[in-house]
């Protein structure tokens, strides 16, 4: 992260977003997020990064899937990525963890005004996305056989939100 978008994610306005979505920033420089959230069925963690003309919010979420569940996992992942009109879900085998990808294509967006108006608008629908779709994940960790309606029904409110 450079160190403008840092001194913009660190600055107060932007605190305060975070802070009204409880949202906890964690400032070590060492770690491997920069804010956390503790869900109720699992824990959340973001990293933010820039690249040229995109600013990338990856969300981890910490969760443990079994290796027999991998492949219902993935159509769970197809089927919510498909319902997504923004951002999208990926396994990292590496970590073994699903990630949640909000790319935003805007040079303007470092901008501090701008970026408190996107996060303010977006965390909470994150949260609501994460909800739902961990929701579909603790079903299919635990055995229960989610049917193509049930998973309409599940991003149904998400839809285009996030």
């Amino acid at each position: 992260m450079t160190d403008e978008l840092k001194k913009i994610i660190f600055s107060p306005q932007i605190l305060n977003v975070f802070h009204k979505h409880d949202w906890k920033i964690d400032i070590n420089s060492k770690s491997d997020y920069h804010s956390y959230y503790y869900g109720e069925i699992t824990d959340y963690y973001l990293n933010i990064f820039d690249d040229k003309d995109k600013i990338c919010f990856q969300f981890t979420l910490d969760v443990e899937i079994p290796k027999s569940k991998l492949n219902e996992l993935f159509i769970l992942i197809n089927f919510a990525n498909q319902n997504l009109k923004e951002g999208f879900f990926v396994f990292d085998f590496n970590v073994m963890k699903i990630k949640y990808n909000l790319i935003v294509f805007s040079p303007s967006i470092i901008e501090e005004y701008i970026l408190y108006n996107f996060l303010k608008t977006k965390l909470d629908l994150i949260v609501c996305l994460f909800h739902n779709f961990v929701s579909g994940v603790h079903n299919i960790v635990y055995g229960e056989k989610i049917e193509n309606a049930a998973l309409e029904l599940l991003f149904m409110n998400n839809e285009g939100c996030a």
